[in-house]
């Protein structure tokens, strides 16, 4: 499997030596085909790992589950509670935790010994679920040259405000990016045709945030009141039907 280029940082954790060396170099031998750039870092030592984790964030992480002190299925549960971005591949030679691993969201739960092609299949997985994420992200740049990355569906909706731009999260997270709303939208559609919609001057919608459409607004599912030109009424209101029943992604 191909994909475009990324620069992925990997973890890899166990406590035992020989099997560090053999997961890393599965992981070289996996990327050997593969058009990423690669950071791995190994850890023997699984509380050595969770403090560096705490400050690192990691696209994918290949787990022991049995090691000494913790299992590897808590050290899982630390990276969750901080984010829910990171892949996790669990490494074992039982099956006994494989429901934890499942309740932790893991990408794959491989037995040892493996081949490379079972291993190659369970990175494929992880991939595909990190290429998935990344076409759900936006990037914001902010004042000051910051970028920010957003999840496309966390956005309710992005209001202009002078000459920069508010963008608006289901939560009431306001991110101000010096984009222009033209700009903004126009990546948004690149991202997911329809989605997002441009209801009035100075607005841009998720169609997702959408409560209801009456004659002259769209009322969001935080409250929010954004007005529409009474002649676009039908025509909004069969934009939002045609997304929410039609060939919605």
């Amino acid at each position: 499997m191909k994909r475009g280029e990324k620069n992925m940082k990997i973890a890899i954790c166990d406590d035992i030596t020989n099997q560090l060396e053999i997961i890393k170099n599965a992981t070289i031998e996996y990327f050997k085909s593969q058009h990423d750039s690669v950071e791995i870092e190994t850890f023997n030592n699984s509380f050595a790992f969770i403090d560096t984790q705490a400050k690192v964030i990691y696209d994918l992480v290949l787990l022991d589950v049995c090691m000494p002190g913790i299992l590897g299925t808590d050290v899982a549960r630390e990276i969750r509670m901080r984010n829910d971005k990171t892949e996790i591949i669990f490494l074992t030679t039982s099956n006994e935790f494989a429901l934890d691993a499942f309740e932790v969201n893991a990408a794959h739960y491989l037995l040892k010994p493996f081949t490379q092609v079972a291993f190659n299949k369970a990175m494929d997985r992880a991939m595909q679920h990190i290429d998935n994420k990344l076409t759900k992200m936006i990037y914001l740049k902010c004042p000051k040259g910051a970028v920010q990355a957003v999840d496309k569906n966390s956005i309710s909706y992005i209001e202009a405000s002078a000459h920069r731009q508010n963008v608006i999260l289901h939560d009431g997270t306001i991110i101000e990016t010096v984009q222009t709303l033209f700009e903004l939208y126009h990546t948004l559609q690149e991202l997911t045709v329809g989605q997002f919609i441009t209801p009035y001057k100075g607005f841009v919608v998720n169609q997702q945030a959408i409560s209801t459409i009456e004659s002259d607004m769209i009322v969001l599912k935080s409250g929010k009141s954004i007005p529409i030109p009474r002649r676009t009424f039908n025509s909004l209101k069969q934009t939002y039907f045609n997304y929410m029943f039609g060939g919605r992604k």
